[in-house]
C-alpha cells in the first residue's frame, strides 16, 4: 500500500512538522506523533522615519531634466495636459514612499516609490484630461501612511487672465525649496 503523508505548516513557514503512516491491507497504523514547541511569532513592525528623514523639495513642474525639474508650477491651464510632481528625499535609505494624486478631493492615483539611497530624487507624472480643472494635490506618504509633505496647483480652463497668471517662477533647476 501506498505511504500517507501529512504536512504542516505555519503561516510563514517557521515551523514544519512531518508525519508519515503506512498502511497495509492486514494492518492499521497510526500517524507518528510529532511535538513542537510553541513558536512566538513577533507583530510586522513598519519602520518610522529616522528624526533626519524628510522630504527637502517637492513641487510641481513641466519638465524634469538631468534628473532636477525645470520650473515651479501653482496654476496650470487646460491647454497644457502634461504635469510632473518633483521629490527629493533625504535620510530615508530603504523605505517606501507613495506619490498620492488627489483630484478636488478624489483619490486618483497612488505612485509607490522605493528610496535607495541617503538622498533620493523620483518624480511622477500625469497626462490630464482637459476637462479635469481644479484643484490638484499631491502628498508624499510614508509607508505608515503618514504624510511627509503636501503640495497643490490649480488646473484652470484657458483664458486670457489665466495665460497672464500661469506660474513657472524659473527656467532653470530651483535652488533648495522648503
Amino acid at each position: 500500500m501506498q505511504a500517507k503523508f501529512l504536512i504542516l505548516f505555519t503561516g510563514v513557514f517557521l515551523s514544519s512538522a512531518f508525519c508519515m503512516a503506512a498502511a497495509n491491507d492486514n494492518a492499521s497504523a497510526s500517524p507518528a506523533a510529532v511535538t513542537r514547541d510553541a513558536v512566538t511569532i513577533p507583530a510586522t513592525v513598519i519602520p518610522s522615519v529616522p528624526a533626519n528623514g524628510k522630504v527637502a523639495r517637492a513641487f510641481f513642474t513641466s519638465a524634469i531634466k538631468n534628473h532636477e525639474p525645470v520650473d515651479d508650477i501653482n496654476i496650470l491651464s487646460n491647454d497644457q495636459t502634461h504635469i510632473a510632481y518633483f521629490t527629493e528625499i533625504q535620510g530615508m535609505a530603504g523605505q517606501r514612499v507613495i506619490h498620492r494624486w488627489e483630484y478636488n478631493g478624489k483619490l486618483m492615483f497612488e505612485i509607490p516609490f522605493q528610496v535607495n539611497a541617503a538622498r533620493w530624487r523620483v518624480y511622477s507624472t500625469k497626462t490630464l484630461d482637459p476637462s479635469w480643472t481644479g484643484e490638484w494635490k499631491v502628498s508624499v506618504v510614508d509607508a505608515a501612511g503618514g504624510s511627509l509633505s503636501v503640495n497643490t496647483f490649480s488646473y484652470m480652463k484657458k483664458t486670457a487672465a489665466v495665460a497672464d497668471t500661469v506660474s513657472t517662477t524659473s527656467t532653470s533647476a530651483p535652488a533648495n525649496k522648503p
